[in-house]
């Protein structure tokens, strides 16, 4: 790992059936920003370019979402870089990702 690349945990993921698991991993191949992926055991590692755009962290978020992995995880794509759509406390994701806003 590289300080150009961030590591990404999805652990215990549960797919409904074989075609809900080839969406994630299609999902995941259509995500720009996602450089490698890699199963171990229940987890699955994800390698995530560390200077994603704002459509690749948007689509990580609903991807995460859908599928009960981890959220606040994604807290390290909050940087000036990112759009402050990231930092709504009124979106889906924010308890999620930041904890609670008050």
């Amino acid at each position: 790992m590289s300080d150009t690349e961030i590591a990404l945990e999805a652990t215990g993921v549960v797919y409904r059936s074989s075609h809900d698991e080839a969406a994630f991993f299609e999902w995941l191949d259509k995500i720009p920003a996602v450089r490698s992926y890699k199963g171990e055991l229940r987890t699955l590692y994800i390698t995530v370019d560390a200077s994603a755009d704002d459509e690749s962290i948007y689509e990580l978020v609903a991807l995460f979402h859908r599928y009960h992995v981890d959220m606040s995880q994604l807290r390290v794509f909050d940087t000036d870089r990112i759009g402050e759509w990231f930092r709504k406390p009124n979106s889906y994701w924010y308890e999620s990702v930041f904890g609670t806003s008050g």
